[in-house]
């Protein structure tokens, strides 16, 4: 297998992008038992050094995506969602409740793309671009999440 084949089914999430109906939120909607996972029986650092690296790894791998293609942002490009809806968990508690209501904001960040996500997906057409808007919408979460409830 090349690293083209690679870098597309991973960034594709093994095909979970290539979903007719809604993959962004398929994709998001699988992060879920995977953070709690690791949020339960790893520590908060164990979990931030994962997030890390996958992200790294998502850059290099939506960059070689991305490449000889004009549209930048395509929808089978999904592992931006696993790093969005992450990051949108940091400081939620252990509670189901909890994680719906982070999945349902950063869904609602994601889609609405208020300013200034709205100014990264319109101007930032490259691999970094892709995973900083959903970046920013996992952030505007943790906000709520920590200052409004």
């Amino acid at each position: 297998m090349n690293i083209k084949k690679i870098s597309y089914q991973f960034s594709s999430s093994f095909g979970v992008g290539n979903s007719k109906f809604f993959p962004g939120s398929l994709a998001s909607l699988i992060t879920l038992p995977v953070v709690w996972f690791l949020r339960d029986f790893f520590s908060i650092n164990f979990f931030l050094t994962t997030l890390f690296f996958y992200l790294i790894i998502s850059y290099f791998l939506i960059k070689i995506c991305i490449k000889n293609i004009t549209d930048k942002d395509p929808k089978y490009i999904v592992s931006d969602e696993h790093i969005g809806q992450s990051i949108s968990l940091i400081f939620c508690d252990q509670h189901i409740y909890d994680y719906l209501l982070s999945f349902g904001l950063f869904r609602f960040f994601d889609i609405i793309k208020p300013f200034p996500i709205n100014l990264v997906d319109k101007h930032v057409k490259n691999a970094f671009g892709v995973i900083l808007d959903d970046v920013l919408a996992g952030v505007f979460v943790c906000i709520i999440i920590v200052y409004v409830l």
